[in-house]
């Protein structure tokens, strides 16, 4: 490890990046593009958000299908679940035109801000992004919060063909920082991602959010966060307890 601490990796979506907007931009696409849907459109981008995280193809050893895919399969069955019959490259359509009114406004979860992660681009030894997500929505997102600023790698799941919890994706950012996974941190919303990250042996954080946040189990040994300004609070007591230069 370096004289400055710990490596810290994050997920992006509901853990750095609120998500609730994206949501509520799909609604809007389908209350103005679908008959019927006007009631209906707030639960169903809900229930679309949070199907489409479970629907990803997780297990090791099946088949990648990239997260833009699975999103429009998702939509389409909820849909004719209504009775509305829709085809998957409408679907897609759809979701990148949401998608094309979300970016714009695109902002940090609460407590998250420039200045905090300045602060702890200073008191890591590195910070790393790991996402489910797909290689143009990702860039475009980190294009438009200029994230490169202070990640030193941005690792997303289309890039190494596996989704979180595959140890794939958490060793493919480890190696791009330089970093042990016992010198290491992973920070998420989800239990699912920690219990990924703790199976090849990095510490691990809960952030809960509420959007996607799931009751699973957490790894032994996670840390659960008040907030992202406890994060700090735990990193500075971290490098406190490491033994000085000999």
């Amino acid at each position: 490890m370096t004289d400055r601490g710990m490596f810290v990796l994050f997920d992006l979506g509901e853990t750095l990046v609120d998500l609730t907007d994206l949501v509520g931009r799909i609604a809007d696409r389908l209350r103005r593009e679908i008959p019927g849907m006007e009631q209906d459109a707030e639960k169903t981008s809900h229930d679309w958000i949070r199907r489409t995280s479970a629907s990803l193809p997780r297990e090791e050893g099946t088949p990648f299908v990239r997260e833009i895919d699975v999103a429009a399969t998702v939509l389409r069955e909820l849909l004719a679940a209504r009775g509305i019959p829709i085809t998957e490259s409408d679907a897609d359509a759809l979701l990148r035109r949401a998608w094309n009114d979300f970016e714009p406004s695109a902002r940090f979860c609460p407590g998250v801000s420039r200045e905090w992660l300045e602060e702890l681009r200073r008191m890591a030894s590195g910070l790393a992004v790991v996402t489910d997500g797909d290689i143009v929505n990702v860039n475009r997102l980190v294009k438009r919060l200029d994230l490169e600023r202070y990640f030193g790698a941005i690792i997303t799941s289309e890039a190494v063909r596996a989704y979180k919890p595959n140890p794939r994706i958490y060793r493919a950012a480890l190696e791009a920082l330089g970093a042990a996974p016992r010198d290491s941190v992973f920070v998420s919303d989800t239990p699912l991602d920690l219990q990924g990250a703790a199976a090849v042996g990095m510490r691990t954080a809960l952030l809960p959010r509420g959007l996607l946040s799931e009751s699973a189990k957490l790894p032994p040994g996670a840390l659960r966060l008040s907030g992202p300004q406890h994060l700090h609070d735990i990193l500075a007591s971290w490098s406190k307890e490491r033994p000085g230069p000999p």
